[in-house]
């Protein structure tokens, strides 16, 4: 095999690699791209679902807006806090586990993490196929398979294509949104009874609810921020890279979030695509469309991601069991069984899927993902504190072991804790029926969570995993010719 530097780098070159150690001499960028890939990341028409919630639950626009910007906020400080780890370790996101579940251990995570990109470019590829047949007629199902296999090409050309395209897409968006939502207030659209924040129009539970689907959503993508920040410099400052990561995040998911919001309480019999049509084209003849197309073209770029993000998981799962090289045409293959088995599902999945179960997805991902979140972020802030060895994370015979019973413990000692503040349709914990069906479980679980894995952490020898961690990657860029 033969073996480059610096092609992995290159625009308009296949992406060499996959789940690998980036060397110092691969790592530029800057910082602003950060917000830029997840401005138009979560900018775009499937947010719309998680901002109409409110409103479908009976709250007024006012207290749904407040909802969404408590939950965003509240999704978006770890999210952001994973930024960090791409930068100091050069890993994707999924392979950091290793350290805090153990080499087999994680493959519970790593599944999990597959049923999240999967699903989002099911429901992506859904949606644009109805949004492409609304704009310019056609077969939904074949407007789907379209977009999903250029979510594919995008995805295989890889990282810094995926940076380029979502800079571009988020500089319209940006344009369009300020368009659309000062001509709403220009032209008395939305009733000044929307915003009555009295105690009369508030709602406990589904405030609640509606707080922990935006958190949920929003923390969605923390299982792969530092997949797209792993070629930055490991100099790239801390504190910089949350606050850029944060205000792409914020703003992108909170700004489609609030137009579904209002989409839906302007048009509450409409399902949001047309709804979006109709409110964009009340600013000005044409709006509508454009408003589709651009927050198409930032689901088209999630898709991407996700395609991207599941075939680094992939990778990462199978090298847990057998030592994978990570060649490009395991990027390849992976990125296909990923990308063309979602598209199809996407394609032919009921149009009302997103109506009848999206909610109750949300709900149940924020569950899932709380306990890792919290696990991970204490494992890398407060006991590991950033100190881990690249290489050890691929040894079979590594210090991470194969199982690691600490943060295995955490994560099923804070799920069980969490069970009794959950509120589902078919399970309603005994917490949160005393609180009249207002949900919690999400926010005692990332607390919770990290709690119990420091204090399981407490008896931990880490000066002599430090020792280890310093003999073991010395000269560690050695390590990181890319494998063609």
């Amino acid at each position: 095999m033969t073996t480059t530097r610096s092609d992995s780098t290159l625009i308009g070159q296949i992406e060499v690699r996959s789940i690998d150690y980036v060397p110092a001499h691969e790592r530029k960028g800057k910082l602003t791209d950060q917000a830029t890939i997840w401005f138009a990341g979560s900018a775009h028409l499937l947010s719309m679902a998680t901002g109409a919630l409110g409103i479908v639950m009976g709250l007024n626009l006012g207290w749904t807006l407040i909802a969404l910007v408590v939950g965003t906020v509240v999704g978006t400080a770890p999210v952001a806090s994973h930024a960090t780890q791409g930068p100091h370790l050069g890993l994707p996101q999924m392979i950091q586990s290793r350290p805090q579940f153990g080499r087999y251990g994680a493959l519970a995570i790593w599944l999990m993490a597959i049923v999240v990109y999967w699903g989002y470019i099911v429901f992506g590829g859904n949606l644009l196929g109805a949004t492409a047949e609304e704009l310019g007629g056609g077969s939904a199902p074949t407007w789907a398979i379209i977009t999903g296999l250029v979510a594919v090409a995008l995805a295989i050309f890889g990282y810094h294509w995926l940076h380029v395209a979502q800079r571009y897409i988020s500089v319209a968006l940006i344009i369009a949104l300020v368009i659309y939502i000062l001509g709403l207030f220009a032209n008395g659209a939305i009733p000044a009874s929307s915003w009555d924040l009295s105690s009369a129009t508030f709602k406990p539970a589904a405030f609640f609810t509606a707080v922990s689907a935006a958190a949920a959503y929003q923390l969605s993508w923390a299982f792969f921020v530092s997949d797209y920040s792993r070629y930055m410099p490991a100099s790239t400052h801390k504190a910089k890279i949350m606050t850029w990561t944060s205000l792409g995040l914020f703003f992108g998911v909170f700004s489609f979030e609030a137009v579904g919001a209002i989409c839906m309480a302007l048009l509450p019999d409409e399902y949001f695509i047309t709804s979006l049509s109709q409110t964009g084209d009340s600013v000005f003849a044409g709006l509508g469309p454009i408003m589709l197309v651009l927050g198409g073209l930032g689901l088209l770029g999630l898709m991407a991601m996700c395609v991207y993000g599941g075939s680094l998981t992939i990778i990462t799962a199978i090298d847990s069991v057998r030592s994978v090289v990570p060649t490009r045409r395991i990027r390849i293959v992976t990125i296909l069984m990923v990308g063309l088995t979602a598209t199809v599902a996407g394609a032919y999945m009921p149009a009302d899927f997103l109506n009848t179960s999206f909610a109750t997805i949300l709900v149940v991902l924020s569950y899932l993902m709380a306990p890792w979140t919290a696990i991970n972020l204490t494992d890398f802030f407060l006991v590991r504190r950033g100190h881990y060895s690249i290489r050890e994370m691929f040894s079979r015979t590594g210090i991470y072991s194969n199982w690691n019973w600490r943060g295995i413990a955490a994560y099923v000692l804070t799920f069980v804790i969490m069970i009794p503040f959950m509120y589902l349709s078919f399970y309603q914990g005994p917490i949160a029926l005393a609180l009249g069906g207002v949900d919690v479980a999400f926010f005692v679980g990332i607390p919770i969570g990290g709690l119990i894995y420091w204090i399981l952490c407490r008896g931990m020898d880490l000066d002599a995993e430090r020792k280890i961690i310093e003999s073991a990657d010395r000269e560690l860029d050695s390590f990181a010719a890319p494998i063609e």
